[in-house]
């Protein structure tokens, strides 16, 4: 993978957390309104998981990007 497909990963990953991160205010905000905890509850988690998948990826290909840094700068 090249640097530039690396980098647009990238910027992909950061998009989509973004929009987890907005969907998760927005369940918050749900959450007053709801009378089902439980649902919502489950709803939350999954969105939590997905912002740990989409970061530990994201911290894979940083960490692809750096090393390949280093290598060109050695």
């Amino acid at each position: 993978m090249t640097d530039h497909e690396r980098l647009t990963t990238l910027q992909s990953y950061v998009w989509t957390l973004e929009l987890l991160g907005e969907s998760l205010v927005q369940r918050d905000e749900q959450l007053e309104c709801e009378h089902e905890p439980q649902l919502s509850f489950r709803a939350s988690a999954g969105i939590h998981q997905a912002i740990k998948i989409i970061s530990r990826l994201a911290s894979e290909q940083c960490g692809k990007l750096l090393g390949d840094e280093e290598r060109v700068g050695s």
